[in-house]
C-alpha cells in the first residue's frame, strides 16, 4: 500500500484526535456530580478512507472527587490515546492534566499538559518542543473533557456556550450554538437531537457540528466536520455502554 494512502490513514487517526474531546461524553443529569462511569463507542468514517475506525471513550472515578476520562482509537497503520483528569466545579470539569499520545508510520508525538490551580498557571511540553507555560482562567477546562461541560450547559438550558479550553499550546475561548433540531438513527433507534455548531472566524476552513439527544440526557451521539482535506463523521455505536 502506498505511502499516500497510509498518510491519509494516519490524517483520519489525528481527525480522530481533534474529534475525540468533543465526542466524549456521559449522562450527565445535573451540574454537579457524580458522573455517571461510562465505556463508549463510537465509529470515524473519513472521505476517502474504505474503513472506519473505532474509539473507545472510558469515565471513571479515580479517588475522592478526582475523575479520569480517556480516548483511545488504534489500526493496523497507528494509535492515539488521550487522557484527562479534573474535578467537577460547578458545571465545569476543572482540569488538573491533559495529556495524548499518537504513534504511526514509525513516528510517536507525544504532549502533556499540566494546570495548576494555585497559581493559576498552566505548563505543557510537547515532543521536540520546549516547556511551555501561560496563565489560564479560573472556569479552564481541557480539551477532552469540553463535552462534559456541553452536555450540562445544554441540560440547563443554554444556546449559547462559551468555554475557555486548554491545550498544549494556549488558552481559547470556544463558542458553541444551538442551531435547530433533527432526528437521527443511532443503533437502529430514531432519535431527536438538538444539532450544536462550533462558532469559528469566518475566514476558517473547518466547519464543525454535534448532535446530542436530549431524551437520553444530551448525550452526544454524532459529530461531523468538514476540512480542507474533506468529510469526517463520528457516530455513536450503541446507546448502551459496555
Amino acid at each position: 500500500m502506498g505511502s499516500l494512502y497510509q498518510n491519509k490513514v494516519i490524517r483520519s487517526l489525528r481527525v480522530l484526535l481533534l474529534l475525540a474531546p468533543i465526542l466524549a461524553v456521559a449522562p450527565v443529569a445535573s451540574a454537579q456530580p457524580p458522573v455517571t462511569p461510562f465505556t463508549l463507542d463510537y465509529r470515524l468514517k473519513s472521505e476517502g478512507v474504505p474503513f472506519t475506525i473505532t474509539a473507545t471513550r472510558t469515565l471513571k472515578q479515580v479517588k475522592g472527587g478526582l475523575w479520569k476520562m480517556e480516548v483511545s482509537a488504534k489500526n493496523w497503520l497507528g494509535e492515539i490515546r488521550e487522557t484527562a483528569l479534573f474535578n467537577w466545579q460547578s458545571c465545569t470539569p476543572q482540569s488538573s492534566y491533559y495529556g495524548y499520545m499518537r504513534k504511526g508510520l514509525g513516528r510517536l508525538k507525544e504532549a502533556s499538559l499540566h494546570l495548576d490551580r494555585e497559581t493559576g498557571i498552566a505548563a505543557s511540553e510537547r515532543s521536540g518542543k520546549g516547556m511551555l507555560s501561560y496563565p489560564i482562567s479560573d472556569t479552564a477546562t481541557d480539551e477532552l473533557s469540553v463535552s462534559l461541560a456541553l452536555q450540562c450547559a445544554l441540560d440547563r438550558g443554554e444556546k449559547d456556550i462559551e468555554l475557555d479550553v486548554a491545550d498544549e499550546r494556549s488558552l481559547e475561548t470556544q463558542r458553541f450554538k444551538v442551531v435547530g433540531e433533527e432526528t437521527l438513527k443511532i443503533d437502529g433507534e430514531r432519535l431527536k437531537t438538538v444539532k450544536v455548531q462550533r462558532v469559528r472566524d469566518d475566514n476558517s476552513p473547518r466547519q464543525t457540528f454535534m448532535w446530542f439527544a436530549p431524551n437520553h440526557q444530551f448525550l452526544l451521539v454524532q459529530l461531523q466536520q468538514k476540512n480542507k482535506d474533506g468529510e469526517h463523521v463520528m457516530t455513536l455505536q450503541s446507546l448502551e455502554g459496555k
